[in-house]
């Protein structure tokens, strides 16, 4: 019995290759050689395609989906709360002299808010359609 007969085998290989995938993307990354970090994120998720597409069974059903669905609302739980108490704390803390938006606490921040613009705009297009 292969590896690509079982379906929660094949589930498990491909969230290894995908794991593999980002922290090597990121790893790579920080070590200053990105383009080993493209790399090996390329192959991996090469590979993702070409375990999934070998399976002959449905690897993901709707078990599946509803797990990605409710991990999906508890990170944006999360994210939310979090931002909610982090962000005007540093911006107060700036405000008071005792915090300097740099690049990297700034990208943060734009990242979160592109999270939720992104999130709101999807919201607003899924009720306008319903």
């Amino acid at each position: 019995m292969s590896v690509l007969e079982r379906p929660a085998q094949v589930r498990e290989v491909v969230g290894a290759l995908a794991g593999v995938a980002g922290l090597a993307l990121g790893a790579f990354t920080v070590l200053n050689r990105p383009l080993v970090g493209v790399g090996v994120y390329a192959v991996a998720m090469v590979a993702v395609v070409a375990v999934h597409s070998r399976t002959e069974r449905t690897v993901f059903d709707e078990r599946d989906e509803a797990l990605a669905q409710e991990a999906a609302q508890l990170t944006l739980t999360a994210f939310g709360w979090a931002s909610a108490g982090v962000f005007p704390a540093l911006t107060a803390a700036w405000g008071l002299g005792y915090f300097e938006w740099g690049p990297a606490s700034s990208a943060v921040a734009l990242s979160v808010a592109a999270l939720y613009l992104t999130y709101a705009g999807l919201l607003f297009a899924l009720r306008r359609r319903r």
